[in-house]
């Protein structure tokens, strides 16, 4: 009899392990990035926390049962959910969904894998400049509304964009169907 609760215990020890496994592949795999964060809430904290695959700016001490936040990241029950730290370069930088589809629900476009500044410019297919945005902020990415420099939807079409920062630049091509 103590072999086979010697065996239960095994392989109840094996069945926790290969759910905990699971449970931490699918946290490790998933996009959005989960940093543990313990802070004092007596403590200001303006400096950046920056490593590996995050950034973060601001203090959590507000943790509590509601959701708090800024435009550098959100907290929910002691989660930080941040975006990945700016790029040194725009040379992987695209641009995302392409084609932009306004009947399948598409307002708005991502140019991603930016510098801390930088600098996009959006031209119709016969160069005339549709929107200049200026990025200066701790993501990797921002977005574009589909309007104008005079806030007016965009016309579907070929558009060509220009991605400047961190010394470099880069080129693409956006489609926005209506």
């Amino acid at each position: 009899m103590a072999k086979w609760k010697t065996s239960a215990v095994y392989g109840l020890v094996c069945l926790v392990a290969l759910i905990s496994y699971r449970v931490a592949g699918a946290i490790l795999t998933s996009p959005i990035y989960r940093i543990l964060v313990n802070e004092q809430t007596t403590v200001g904290n303006t400096a950046a926390k920056t490593g590996g695959a995050y950034s973060l700016l601001g203090g959590t001490g507000q943790l509590g049962y509601g959701t708090i936040g800024s435009s550098r990241y959100s907290v929910a029950w002691g989660a930080v959910n941040s975006s990945p730290p700016p790029r040194g370069d725009v040379n992987a930088s695209h641009v995302y969904p392409n084609p932009c589809n306004l009947r399948e629900g598409c307002v708005a476009v991502t140019f991603t894998r930016l510098t801390f500044k930088a600098t996009i410019r959006i031209y119709t297919i016969s160069g005339e400049l549709v929107r200049t945005i200026d990025k200066n902020s701790n993501f990797d990415n921002i977005l574009w509304d589909l309007k104008n420099g005079s806030g007016r939807q965009v016309a579907s079409g070929l558009y060509i964009y220009f991605n400047q920062g961190g010394g470099t630049s880069k080129k693409g091509k956006l489609v926005i169907v209506r």
